[in-house]
């Protein structure tokens, strides 16, 4: 087992049952432009909030993501594990640019930068 030290800092990223990746690629992209890595994870499970929260709580930055389908919510492991930090909704109706600013803010948070408007 590796300790903390030894971990490479990344976003962990919880990807529940039937979440495609590639739903969600403009937040990863968003996340890369600011130069933070991140690691996706497969994990059972039904609760996105609690993925997310779990994620963060694992991620040597303490930011985590997690999704499925329908839902990508982004946690903070100092926040309440109810009370994520941002959630979004049906990625297929959302506009490239509000995908995108979701990964810079994951990645600006591990930075401590000011938030990009969604």
């Amino acid at each position: 087992m590796k300790s903390l030290h030894e971990e490479q800092p990344v976003i962990l990223v919880h990807l529940l049952a039937g979440c495609d990746a590639g739903l969600w690629q403009q937040v990863f992209y968003g996340i890369e432009e600011e130069g933070i890595p991140f690691q996706l994870k497969p994990i059972t499970g039904s609760d996105v909030t609690d993925a997310a929260y779990l994620a963060a709580q694992q991620s040597p930055l303490l930011v985590g993501i997690a999704c499925n389908r329908e839902q990508l919510v982004i946690h903070y492991k100092n926040l309440m594990p109810a009370s994520p930090l941002f959630q979004l909704s049906k990625p297929l109706t959302q506009p490239v640019d509000v995908l995108r600013s979701l990964g810079n803010n994951a990645a600006r948070l591990v930075k401590g930068l000011p938030f990009k408007p969604l």
